[in-house]
C-alpha cells in the first residue's frame, strides 16, 4: 500500500493561498473530487502542460499499475488517500527506475499536482502478485489545492513548494507529515487576489521598525496600512520592490560596482522556502529578455540596477538597508504579503517591464506615430514570421521605440529576448559569448549550460519551432555582429517578430528583413516641445529665444539626442549659435563615442575629409580627389550613406550639422592642444599657430585655410615636416586687401605625396624645383603670379610626372606665358585657362589628351591658334570666347557638345561644321567679323540653342525653322540680318 514510513496516510488539503488557511467550504462542487494517477518519473516537475501530463500517466501491461480507490473527496477541505491504494509492479524496468504520484480535478480543467520522484519497492511480508509498495524515504507526500476566487469565478491550482517550520508544525497537529511539490508551468498559473501596498520611503521605515522591531528605523506617524495587515507576520518571505534608481553610493553601502543589470535579487540563504522559487523569478525574467543579478549574500554591494527586489524576513533586514532606500531618485515601493508564487512572480515581473521599458517621456516625444507605424508593419495578430528593420542616425530614437514597441507587445509572445546596444556587446565578450547569450534566452537555458560547438540544426529546430518568440535586436551595426546566429530566425514558430535596429542599412539587406522602416526626424513643433521640456526659464528676450531656438533645431535637423544636450546648454546658446556659424568642431555626449565605430579605415578617412572640407560640395569634384588618395570614393559615398552619415543629392555630398560637428570634434581630439599633431586643419588660428611655430608634423594630412581671414608670412621650409601632407587648398572667401600668405623668401619645399595643390593669388613666379608631381591629381593656381610652373634643369623631369593629373586650373594668371607640354598628363580631363592673356600659343600635347573633356581659353587675347582637337573623343566642352586674334575656325572633335566662340575674328563658319553631329550649343556672340553660315548648319540635328546676337557682320542667314526640330534657343539680336 501507498504510506508514510511512519505508517501514516497521504493526505490532501485544499488551503487559501492568501490566508495559507484551510478552505472547508467550496464554491464549485467540481474541485471536492480528486483522481489519483501514477506518473513517469521524467516529467519536467518545474514546467508542464496539461498535455505533457496526461502522457505522463504511466498504463503498463493488462493490468492497472495503481489499484484500490483512487478518488479522494474533499470534506472540510481535506481528504486522504485510501489505504487500500497500492501499485502491481515496481519500478526496475522504467527507464529512470522512478515513479511519481498525480493528482487532478476529476471534472476535467487544466490543474495537476505531482509529488516528486520516488522509487517503489516490495513491502516487506509481501508475497502476493498485487504486492503492497511503497515510498523507501522518511518524507511522504502531501498535495495542497488552493483555492483563489477571481472576477466571481472559483478557480483553482495544484501548486506545492518547500514549506517553513511554523507551517509543518501546523500540519502535524492533523497528523500529516510534509514535502516538497513541484510548482506548476506559467501558462497555467491562475491570477489571485494578494495585498500589495504601494507607500513611501518613510512609511516603508514604520512598517520594517513595527515588523522588525528594528530601533534602526524610527516609527513615523504616517501610514498608509491598516492595523490588521501589519499584524499578519513573516511566516513566509516578503518582498520590497524598488524601482527606477541607480543606486547611489553612500559611506556604507559598498561602492563596489559588479555590473549593469537591469533586475538586482538580494536574499539570505534559508529564508526562502522553497529554493526553487528563486530560479523561477529569474527565469521569468530572462523570458522577457531581462538581465538579473541573484545572489543569497549579505546586501553588502548593490550593482547598479534599475529595480531591485530584497527579500525580508522577520530575523533578517539588511545592515544598509536604510542607506539604500534614501538614495532612490523616485520614493516609489511595493510590499508584498501572502502571496502565491505564480502570482507573485507574474506581479514582479509585470512591474519590473513597467520599470525598464517605460521610456522617458521627454524621449517619446513626437514618436508616436512612428511606433503606430511599425506595429502596424508588424502585423501582431498575422500567423506568419515577420521581420522588421528600424533604421536611422546615431541618436534619432531607434532603441526607444523599439523599447516602447517591446513594452507594449512583450506580454503577448511566450518568449521575449532584449538584447540591447549589441554591436558593443560583440566588441566586448566576442561573438561566441553573444550567441550564447542569445541561444540561452531562446532556449530559456541557464548561460552556463550553453556550449556553442554543442549544438546541431536539428537540435534548434526541434526546440523553437514551436514557440512564438519577440526578438528584438538593438545596435546591430555590422553583420558579423549577428551572423552566427542569424539563420535561426527561420526556425522560430508562428506569429514570431523580428526587430533589428541599426545605423547601416547594409545589415538589414543582409539579415534578409522583410521591411525597412526609417525613423524620421522631429518636425519644428516637436523639436520646440522637446527643447523647451523640462528647461529653466531662458535667460534671453522671448524674440532672441526664438531664433536660438530655432537655430539650434536647424543644427540638430530634429535629432532628439542631440536636442537634449542643447537644452541643458541654455546660457551657452548665444556662443553655440556662434560655433554653429563657423561650424566649430562641438563634442555631444553619446554622439561622439559611437559615430565613427563602426566605419572602417576608408570611410573614416573619406567622413573626416567630407566633415572638414567637402561638406555641399560636387561630388563627382571630391570622387576624384578621395580616389587619387587611394579611398574609393564612391564606395565610402554608399557605406556612409547607409550608415545615415552622408546624403547624396542633385549630386552634392552632404551632411548633417551635428555630424559635421562631431566629425571635426572627432579631429580635434586627435591633438586639442597641439595642432601640428592633428591630421586635418581647417581653423586659420590654428594653422597660423602651426606656420608661425614651425610646429607641423607628420600627422598632418589635409590644410584648408581661408586666407581672407588672416594675413601672414611662411617661410621657405613651413612645409618640411608635413611629408604626409595630401591636401592643400588655400582660397578666399571673400576678397580683401592685404590678405593672405606671404613667402618673401620663397618656398623650397613641397610634400610629394600632394593630391590636391589649391593656392589661390600664389605669390611665386614658379613652384619649387623640388616639388615632383608625381600623385597630383588637382593642380589649381587661380590668380597666381606663376611665369611658368617649372623651371630650371629639373622641369623637363617634372613634367613627365604627370600620369596622375586630372584637373589644371590656372585661370587669371596675368603673368603665365607658356604651359608645360602635357604629353606625360593621358589622365587629364579638365583644363582651364581663363583669362590668362599672356599665353601666345598652347603646346601641340594638348591634342593627344584622349580623357580630355573642357578646354577653356577663354579670354586669352594673345592667343592665335590652337592645337587640333579632332582626336579628343572626350572633348565636350570648347570656350574659345575672348581670343580676339584668332582669325581661323579650328578643327573640333565632332563630340563637342557645347562650343562657345564669340568675339573672335572669325569670318566664316566651315561647312565641315556639319560634322559636330552632338552639338547642342553654338554661341557666337559679338562675332562682329562672322559674315555668313553655311546651309549645312541645318545637319545639326541636336542642336538646341544659337546665340548669333552682336554679329553685325552677318548678312546671310539660312532657314532653320523647318530643318532643326531641337533648336529651343535662337537669338539675333543686334545682327545685321
Amino acid at each position: 500500500m501507498i504510506e508514510a514510513d511512519d505508517g501514516s496516510l497521504i493526505a490532501i488539503e485544499l488551503v487559501d493561498a492568501a490566508t495559507n488557511t484551510r478552505v472547508h467550504t467550496l464554491s464549485s462542487a467540481s474541485f471536492s473530487r480528486l483522481e489519483i494517477v501514477a506518473l513517469d518519473a521524467d516529467i519536467n516537475e518545474k514546467s508542464w502542460t496539461t498535455e505533457e501530463f496526461n502522457r505522463s500517466i504511466l498504463r503498463e501491461g493488462k493490468r492497472p499499475l495503481l489499484v484500490g480507490d483512487l478518488t479522494v473527496t474533499l470534506k472540510d477541505g481535506v481528504g486522504v488517500i485510501g489505504g487500500d491504494v497500492a501499485f502491481t509492479d515496481n519500478s526496475s524496468w522504467s527507464r529512470s527506475r522512478k515513479f511519481r504520484l498525480g493528482a487532478k480535478v476529476t471534472g476535467g480543467g487544466v490543474v495537476e499536482a505531482i509529488s516528486e520522484a520516488f522509487v517503489c519497492k516490495e513491502h516487506p511480508g509481501a508475497g502476493e502478485s498485487y504486492g503492497k509498495h511503497f515510498p523507501p524515504y522518511s518524507d511522504s507526500e502531501v498535495l495542497k489545492l488552493d483555492d483563489i476566487a477571481k472576477s466571481s469565478v472559483t478557480e483553482s491550482s495544484f501548486v506545492g513548494g518547500n514549506l517553513s517550520d511554523h507551517q509543518e508544525q501546523q500540519f502535524q497537529m492533523f497528523g500529516f507529515s510534509l514535502s516538497p511539490l513541484s510548482v506548476h508551468k506559467d501558462s497555467h498559473k491562475i491570477k489571485r487576489r494578494h495585498k500589495v501596498i504601494h507607500t513611501t520611503v518613510s512609511d516603508f521605515m514604520n512598517v520594517v521598525q513595527r515588523l522588525t522591531g528594528d530601533v534602526r528605523f524610527p516609527a513615523r506617524p504616517s501610514m498608509l496600512m491598516q492595523e490588521d495587515e501589519l499584524n499578519i507576520g513573516f511566516e513566509e518571505s516578503q518582498s520590497l520592490y524598488v524601482d527606477d534608481g541607480p543606486f547611489a553610493d553612500a559611506s556604507d553601502v559598498s561602492a563596489a560596482i559588479i555590473k549593469d543589470y537591469d533586475v538586482v535579487i538580494r536574499y539570505r540563504r534559508g529564508d526562502i522556502s522553497n529554493e526553487d522559487f528563486i530560479s523561477h523569478l529569474r527565469a521569468a525574467f530572462c523570458r522577457r529578455g531581462i538581465s538579473v543579478n541573484e545572489e543569497f549574500h549579505e546586501v553588502d554591494a548593490v550593482p547598479e540596477c534599475r529595480v531591485l527586489i530584497i527579500f525580508l524576513t522577520s530575523t533578517y533586514v539588511p545592515s544598509n538597508l536604510l542607506n539604500i532606500l534614501k538614495h532612490q531618485r523616485k520614493e516609489k515601493y511595493l510590499m508584498s504579503f501572502h502571496w502565491s508564487e505564480s502570482e507573485l512572480i507574474d506581479e514582479l515581473v509585470r512591474d519590473a517591464l513597467k520599470v525598464l521599458y517605460s521610456n522617458d517621456n521627454e524621449l517619446m516625444i513626437g514618436m508616436d506615430t512612428q511606433v503606430d507605424e511599425i506595429l502596424s508593419l508588424l502585423c501582431i495578430d498575422s500567423p506568419d514570421v515577420r521581420s522588421i528593420g528600424i533604421w536611422g542616425t546615431v541618436g534619432i530614437g531607434k532603441t526607444a521605440i523599439a523599447e516602447e514597441i517591446f513594452r507594449r507587445i512583450s506580454v503577448q509572445y511566450e518568449t521575449c529576448v532584449f538584447l540591447k546596444n549589441l554591436h558593443k556587446e560583440v566588441e566586448v565578450k566576442g561573438h561566441d559569448a553573444v550567441k550564447e547569450e542569445f541561444l540561452s534566452k531562446v532556449l530559456e537555458i541557464e548561460p552556463r549550460v550553453i556550449q556553442v560547438s554543442d549544438f546541431k540544426t536539428s537540435f534548434l529546430r526541434s526546440r523553437i519551432q514551436c514557440k512564438k518568440v519577440l526578438v528584438i535586436l538593438d545596435d546591430v551595426n555590422d553583420f558579423r555582429d549577428v551572423e552566427t546566429f542569424s539563420g535561426m530566425v527561420n526556425y522560430f514558430g508562428p506569429g514570431s517578430r523580428i526587430i533589428i535596429t541599426s545605423r547601416n542599412r547594409r545589415v538589414f539587406v543582409q539579415c534578409k528583413i522583410d521591411h525597412v522602416y526609417e525613423v524620421k526626424p522631429l518636425d519644428i513643433s516637436k523639436s520646440l516641445l522637446l527643447l523647451e521640456c523640462g528647461r529653466s526659464r531662458s535667460v534671453f528676450l522671448p524674440e532672441v529665444d526664438k531664433t536660438l531656438s530655432l537655430e539650434l533645431i536647424k543644427f540638430s535637423n530634429g535629432n532628439p539626442k542631440v536636442l537634449l544636450f542643447l537644452r541643458i546648454l541654455v546660457r551657452e546658446w548665444k556662443l553655440l549659435s556662434e560655433k554653429f556659424q563657423k561650424t566649430s568642431p562641438i563634442f555631444i555626449p553619446g554622439i561622439f563615442q559611437r559615430i565613427c565605430c563602426d566605419l572602417d579605415d576608408y570611410e573614416r578617412s573619406i567622413f573626416l575629409d567630407i566633415a572638414c572640407f567637402f561638406r555641399r560640395m560636387d561630388k563627382d569634384g571630391v570622387a576624384m580627389l578621395l580616389d587619387g588618395c587611394g579611398f574609393s570614393a564612391h564606395v565610402g559615398f554608399r557605406g556612409l550613406v547607409d550608415k545615415s552619415l552622408l546624403t547624396i543629392s542633385h549630386n552634392m555630398v552632404d551632411m548633417l550639422r551635428f555630424i559635421e560637428a562631431t566629425g571635426r570634434e572627432i579631429v580635434r581630439q586627435e591633438s586639442p592642444d597641439r595642432p601640428g599633431d592633428r591630421s586635418r586643419l581647417w581653423n586659420s588660428e590654428d594653422i597660423r599657430n602651426v606656420f608661425m611655430h614651425d610646429s607641423g608634423t607628420s600627422a598632418i594630412e589635409s590644410i584648408f585655410l581661408d586666407m581672407s581671414k588672416l594675413k601672414m608670412d611662411g617661410n621657405p621650409y613651413v612645409f618640411k615636416k608635413m611629408c604626409n601632407l595630401r591636401l592643400l587648398k588655400f582660397y578666399c572667401s571673400e576678397e580683401i586687401e592685404n590678405r593672405g600668405v606671404s613667402l618673401p623668401q620663397g618656398l623650397e619645399y613641397l610634400p610629394s605625396k600632394q593630391r590636391l595643390l589649391h593656392w589661390e593669388y600664389y605669390p611665386l613666379s614658379s613652384l619649387p624645383q623640388s616639388f615632383d608631381p608625381m600623385n597630383l591629381v588637382e593642380l589649381n593656381l587661380p590668380n597666381s603670379s606663376a611665369k611658368k610652373l617649372w623651371k630650371g634643369k629639373k622641369a623637363m623631369l617634372m613634367i613627365s610626372s604627370l600620369e596622375q593629373l586630372k584637373k589644371m586650373r590656372l585661370s587669371y594668371s596675368y603673368q603665365l606665358a607658356k604651359i608645360p607640354r602635357l604629353s606625360s598628363a593621358l589622365n587629364l580631363e579638365h583644363i582651364d585657362l581663363e583669362g590668362c592673356n599672356s599665353l601666345v600659343s598652347i603646346s601641340k600635347s594638348v591634342s593627344s589628351l584622349r580623357k580630355l573633356v573642357f578646354l577653356n581659353l577663354k579670354d586669352c587675347s594673345n592667343l592665335e591658334s590652337i592645337p587640333s582637337t579632332v582626336e579628343l573623343e572626350s572633348l565636350e566642352v570648347l570656350n574659345l570666347s575672348g581670343c580676339s586674334k584668332l582669325e581661323i575656325f579650328p578643327e573640333i572633335s565632332p563630340n563637342v557638345k557645347q562650343l562657345y566662340m564669340g568675339g573672335t575674328m572669325i569670318q566664316e563658319i566651315p561647312s565641315s561644321i556639319k560634322n559636330l553631329v552632338l552639338l547642342e550649343k553654338l554661341d557666337l556672340e559679338n562675332s562682329r567679323h562672322l559674315v555668313t553660315l553655311p546651309t549645312t548648319i541645318c545637319k545639326l540635328k541636336h542642336l538646341e540653342t544659337l546665340n548669333l546676337s552682336g554679329c553685325s557682320s552677318l548678312e546671310r542667314f539660312p532657314d532653320l525653322y523647318r530643318k532643326m526640330k531641337c533648336l529651343k534657343s535662337l537669338d539675333l539680336s543686334r545682327t545685321a540680318h
